[in-house]
């Protein structure tokens, strides 16, 4: 009935994070232009990443997370913020800007909200089921997730396709 740390749902949502780490480090290793926004935005999604990975942290001690989200946080930011805004300007004009926003708010907002014990026990009283609770909680943040890869993956093939069209048009 408890959707544990080690579950196919967490070890999925764990690996859709990881993928979206590698290719904004990639994408920043990549493309010059856009190096810095790609850093924080693989920065921010490896804070997420070790959040998810609590469990494992927790071996070395409780709530030592924190400590890892904060060194990817700091190690993200570094770099210099005025190039990083106007990078991130240019990616909220991508196609996928849109998408990525939407599944952050899926993951940060709405799976957060449906994951509130109040909540389903004022909607529910005495019928309450933590099982329903953890489907939908697991399920919008898992929607969530998939929408931020998608995002990931086709911000990356859209910037494969401006910079095939830049080399083409200097033949």
């Amino acid at each position: 009935n408890d959707i544990l740390e080690v579950s196919l749902t967490e070890v999925v949502q764990e690996s859709v994070l990881a993928v979206i780490v590698l290719v904004h480090l990639l994408l920043a290793r990549k493309y010059a232009h856009l190096r810095y926004s790609n850093i924080l935005i693989g920065g921010f999604f490896l804070a997420m990443l070790i959040r998810e990975l609590d469990g494992l942290f927790d071996i070395l001690s409780h709530g030592s997370w924190v400590w890892f989200a904060l060194l990817a946080t700091a190690g993200s930011l570094l770099l210099p913020l005025r190039q990083t805004l106007s990078q991130l300007a240019e990616y909220t004009r991508t196609p996928y800007y849109g998408m990525m926003i939407s599944g952050l708010l899926a993951i940060l907002v709405f799976s957060r909200l449906f994951g509130m014990h109040g909540l389903w026990y004022a909607v529910l009283e005495e019928n309450y089921a933590r099982v329903v609770k953890n489907t939908v909680e697991e399920g919008s943040e898992s929607f969530g997730y998939m929408l931020c890869l998608t995002a990931t993956l086709g911000y990356a093939c859209y910037f494969r396709g401006l910079a095939r069209q830049a080399l083409s048009s200097q033949r």
